[in-house]
């Protein structure tokens, strides 16, 4: 159990870590100061650096967590024995763009500026974000490599299916975040989408 002091301390970072965001979304992550930061959240500028070096710091804290959290939900979908291959699949499909909808201001800013921080100022965090995204593969590998051995897919190979379809669920979930679509038209898309992947396009010659 935590100490009344841990459980403080925790929250302080969570606070700092929001404020980082806010201005993060709004000017950038280059245009954002630690100052701006302390005055926004409220913190004394020594208090912050008590929990965060600096912005890189935040940043770096801030999208990894995320792609924890992510991992984590397509982990537990993964392992999820009472539904089949399928519906892990499309779950997983789900999942993400619900994911990415709810965290939109991280996931935009990342995206958007990746190469630019990444390249400069944190080369680390895209090995990082890199190895944890291989991880997420690989939890499709074993599904579709589930899926094979239960007669349900085609034996192509596991993982070229498997990155094949992280690529297709990234683009669907963060075409999300810029299209004008409620709740009732994401889910159609998204079905189709899953049934473009898995039905193909091609009509059948009769």
């Amino acid at each position: 159990m935590l100490t009344r002091k841990e459980r403080d301390d925790l929250r302080k970072r969570r606070e700092i870590l929001e404020t980082a965001l806010e201005i993060f979304a709004a000017r950038g992550f280059h245009s954002t100061t630690m100052a701006q930061i302390s005055k926004l959240s409220q913190y004394p500028l020594g208090s912050i650096y008590k929990y965060f070096p600096g912005k890189k710091e935040m940043y770096h804290e801030l999208v990894i967590n995320r792609v924890r959290d992510l991992g984590q939900i397509l982990f537990e979908i993964s392992q999820d024995p009472k539904i089949g291959v399928c519906d892990k699949l499309k779950s997983s499909l789900f999942a993400q763009a619900a994911f990415y909808r709810a965290n939109r201001e991280v996931v935009r800013i990342y995206i958007s500026e990746r190469s630019n921080i990444d390249a400069v100022a944190m080369p680390k965090l895209n090995e990082r974000v890199n190895s944890l995204h291989d991880k997420m593969v690989s939890l499709f590998q074993d599904i579709f490599h589930q899926g094979i051995d239960q007669g349900k897919f085609k034996s192509y190979p596991a993982w070229d299916m498997a990155a094949l379809f992280s690529d297709i669920v990234h683009s669907a979930a963060w075409a999300s975040l810029f299209r004008d679509e409620d709740d009732i038209a994401l889910n159609k898309r998204l079905t189709m989408i899953f049934d473009m992947f898995t039905n193909g396009i091609l009509k059948q010659e009769l």
